[in-house]
């Protein structure tokens, strides 16, 4: 769920954006609608947007003012106005899109898929690089993860995780003699770690252990065949980002 901030002094305008969006756009939640530059501000550094759409002129200042108040922009920048005189420098602000009010659903929705899309690719590379830097790096401590069932609580080592696969809401951890061990958590929760070790995102359900990459076979979209025999599908979305990686890796 991508989280939305509207900025503007108008009451009229932002129900009408908030409306478009409420209605029009899926997988996003309008968390904050504040009316100047100052609750602009103090909603951005309170719920951390995905994406803000920004009125130009408000009482207090102008959405430029606002921005030189953030000390990065790390979420996609529409700007909203009446006007298209500051459309040049917007975009010297890496506005992802301008809209003009009184706003078309269709260039709203437009300008939001955008946004959406810019964020995934951005996310993609912020992994990319992570998993690089790591691999760079071969003095790193062999670390380990403790994995808990109902029963038990197993201490494994994370490189001798060969991939893992997400079940519900469950996980399945299996390892090189095809061992199994199944977790009440979901692959999210552990993707963070295990991104720092060599593993990599490849499918919305897997995530393999570079380490123990056998082959890729290219056909039917791609699977990676690890030591252990066991073929795991490569997502079309993921696909450019996950030759990249093991292209540099291997």
């Amino acid at each position: 769920m991508y989280k939305i901030v509207l900025i503007d002094d108008e009451k009229m305008i932002q129900k009408s954006l908030k409306g478009i969006i409420d209605n029009f756009v899926e997988d996003v939640a309008v968390v904050a609608t504040p009316m100047n530059v100052a609750q602009g501000v103090e909603a951005i550094k309170k719920y951390a947007p995905d994406i803000v759409f920004l009125d130009i002129e408000m009482p207090d200042g102008t959405g430029f003012d606002l921005l030189k108040q953030l000390s990065q922009i790390d979420f996609s920048l529409i700007f909203c106005t009446a006007s298209n005189l500051h459309a040049i420098k917007a975009f010297k602000y890496n506005a992802i899109d301008y809209i003009l009010k009184p706003f078309d659903i269709e260039d709203v929705v437009t300008a939001v898929q955008k946004a959406k899309d810019l964020l995934k690719v951005k996310q993609q590379q912020i992994n990319v690089n992570q998993l690089l830097s790591f691999m760079q790096d071969s003095n790193k401590p062999k670390e380990k993860i403790v994995l808990k069932t109902m029963s038990d609580m197993f201490v494994v080592r994370i490189d001798e995780i060969f991939n893992c696969q997400s079940d519900g809401g469950y996980t399945i951890f299996m390892f090189k003699d095809n061992r199994k061990i199944m977790v009440s958590n979901n692959l999210k929760s552990y993707e963070s770690i295990l991104l720092q070790h060599n593993f990599l995102r490849v499918h919305r359900s897997h995530m393999i252990n570079i380490n123990h990459i056998d082959r890729i076979q290219k056909k039917d979209g791609g699977t990676i065949v690890l030591t252990n025999g066991k073929e795991i599908p490569i997502s079309s979305r993921r696909k450019d980002a996950v030759f990249e990686v093991i292209g540099k890796f291997l």
